[in-house]
């Protein structure tokens, strides 16, 4: 592939910088330094004064004074809804210029980092993301007749796995400006690991340093027979460090599985040992068939027959109507059922809002609701503009 070159001129450019400051605010209006750019009385960007906090990091980038500066670190406990339990996870949190430059980095080199990148790599790319999970494993399970086994593969701590200098090199191997890679070095070294959790630019490293592996997986996994190239691996996706793959015998997924294994090995990560292939799930009698299983990932649960909820989602469904029922409608409470809605929207779940929501809320009221919260909202803007 052709590398990409003269991209730092794109990364200096004062549009470039205020669309950053756009985009890396869009959800942290309650931190204090955003504050300061907000319109009075709104949580809209003020153009002017995002344009004057944009022109002094455009600059010292155009000049090359800029230094990352060391990130806040903080430890944070993530519930896993699903499993009821949860990890404690390292988070390193950049300050809002050097999450501006990250932003500006990444939106004027984002053809190196999708050109070449596998069609089903999810997770972080924009137009891949649970409707692209839903869409294509739902289609492959109950429309492919040949599909009948599945394995999902997970890498052990994989943001702190990552090499620098592997990562550094598959950098150079897509962006041949100089003055972008210095940028993106920077990045890499500002913290103790190569993509630490909590920095804009590591989902993108992520895929990019996955790349060879999701194309090696599709291409060049497969055996001959009758001068017929057959594939280990009938269909493959991952989203961030989680993959999974299908195919025709449990003996193909596993010579697929051992070679992943050797081919991760070589990039200094290592896949998790708890890793089983398993029969795709059918239905009989309203119960999965003995010997198949759910094939859960992207929050939905998969099978021949039909898609549902992830048991996680589905009690916090449950809970949140509940929840609504008792203490009545708050703002939050309401766009959360809604976005809960959304997600029952794209499964088999007819009879989980019929049976679990109706009977606590009425959709309609809530909807009524946020739009009437919403119009009183921007009442209060056009009288304090006035």
């Amino acid at each position: 592939m052709k590398r990409l070159s003269n991209t730092y001129k794109n990364v200096c450019d004062i549009s470039n910088a205020v669309g950053a400051v756009y985009d890396g605010t869009r959800f942290k209006r309650g931190n204090r330094e955003v504050q300061k750019l907000l319109k009075e009385n709104t949580h809209e960007i003020d153009y002017e004064k995002a344009k004057a906090y944009a022109e002094p990091i455009a600059e010292s980038l155009k000049n090359k004074t800029w230094r990352h500066k060391p990130p806040r670190h903080r430890t944070q406990f993530c519930r896993n809804s699903s499993k009821k339990k949860g990890k404690w996870r390292e988070l390193y949190i950049p300050t809002l210029e050097d999450h501006t430059v990250a932003h500006m980095l990444i939106n004027a080199n984002l053809k190196a980092f999708t050109k070449g990148m596998h069609p089903h790599s999810c997770g972080s790319v924009p137009g891949r993301g649970i409707k692209h999970i839903i869409r294509h494993v739902a289609r492959w399970m109950q429309h492919d007749k040949q599909c009948r086994y599945f394995v999902k593969l997970d890498i052990r701590k994989f943001f702190d796995h990552i090499d620098r200098d592997i990562l550094k090199t598959k950098l150079a191997e897509k962006i041949k400006d100089k003055d972008s890679l210095w940028a993106f070095y920077q990045i890499i070294d500002s913290a103790p690991v190569a993509c630490p959790v909590g920095y804009y630019t590591s989902p993108w490293f992520a895929n990019l340093y996955l790349e060879k592996l999701d194309w090696f997986i599709s291409q060049n996994l497969y055996k001959e027979r009758r001068g017929k190239r057959i594939n280990y691996v009938r269909h493959f996706l991952r989203y961030t460090d989680d993959m999974l793959l299908m195919g025709t015998s449990k003996s193909d997924l596993e010579k697929a599985v051992r070679a992943i294994q050797k081919e991760v090995a070589k990039i200094g990560l290592e896949i998790k040992p708890t890793w089983e292939i398993k029969k795709i799930g059918k239905m009989e009698n309203g119960k999965l068939k003995p010997g198949t299983y759910w094939c859960d990932i992207g929050g939905y649960k998969f099978c021949k027959d039909c898609v549902i909820l992830r048991d996680g989602v589905f009690l916090s469904f449950r809970r949140l109507a509940r929840r609504i029922h008792k203490n009545g409608y708050t703002p939050h409470s309401c766009r959360a059922i809604i976005s809960k809605l959304g997600w029952a929207k794209h499964a088999n779940s007819v009879n989980l809002v019929e049976n679990y929501i109706k009977p606590y809320i009425n959709i309609k009221d809530v909807r009524r609701y946020i739009s009437h919260v919403d119009s009183q909202r921007e009442r209060r803007r056009f009288k304090a503009a006035g």
